[in-house]
């Protein structure tokens, strides 16, 4: 059983949206390959806020635009500058999007080709070390169901419940040495490009059948 005393000024201060905020947390175990290193020691934030832009077309990423789950980038398409009407942050190629609203969700995304982006306030912009973390390798890591559910006991706010940067950065992510992350990143890739083969062809075959059925009678 977690048990933790707090006093009132505590309580109140925290104004969390998960009441596992306020408690312990056991730490994540991991065999001899790998050690526990806090997300801080391993990104930066990029904090690069652009002013509402009028003019020209945006490479713009909302978190509409991340596929839950899977991190995948869908119905992308740059847009005008007047199109949006908010502020945005930048970011760059290698940099993780992470969707800080409703985390819940487990919105993230690895920019591997989209040059001088634009993406929502409601995502925050993490810059890999790279001499110290693949970011394939962190990029997957982060989306897994253990430690999107380590996230979400950091949630705070009732309304629109979000995950604050200092929190996301003192997150415990297991590491092993960078030679061991670049093994583990081939398959991880391999792994998503049979992902997008099967989504190509769930596609394809539900049209092959329709046009096999209407050729039959015909």
């Amino acid at each position: 059983m977690l048990i933790n005393v707090i006093d009132n000024a505590t309580l109140f201060s925290e104004k969390a949206w998960s009441i596992m905020t306020l408690f312990p947390h056991d730490s994540l175990k991991v065999n001899n390959d790998f050690r526990l290193v806090r997300l801080s020691e391993i990104v930066k934030e990029r904090k690069e806020s652009v002013g509402a832009e009028k003019k020209g077309i945006l490479n713009y990423v909302g978190l509409e635009n991340i596929e839950a789950g899977t991190g995948r980038l869908i119905n992308y398409v740059p847009k005008p500058a007047s199109d949006i009407k908010s502020g945005t942050k930048r970011f760059s190629i290698g940099d993780i999007l992470y969707g800080r609203l409703r985390p819940n969700l487990n919105k993230v995304l690895l920019n591997d080709n989209i040059e001088d982006g634009r993406c929502s306030t409601e995502i925050l912009v993490l810059e890999p070390m790279t001499d110290k973390v693949v970011p394939l390798y962190l990029a997957e890591i982060l989306r897994t169901k253990e430690m999107n559910a380590r996230i979400v006991d950091l949630i705070k706010g009732a309304a629109l419940p979000r995950i604050g940067i200092s929190d996301l950065l003192s997150l415990e992510i297991p590491i092993p040495s960078i030679d061991r992350q670049k093994e583990i990143a081939k398959v991880i890739l391999k792994k998503r490009e049979e992902l997008e083969e099967h989504i190509r062809m769930a596609k394809i075959i539900p049209e092959e059948l329709n046009a096999m059925m209407v050729e039959a009678y015909s």
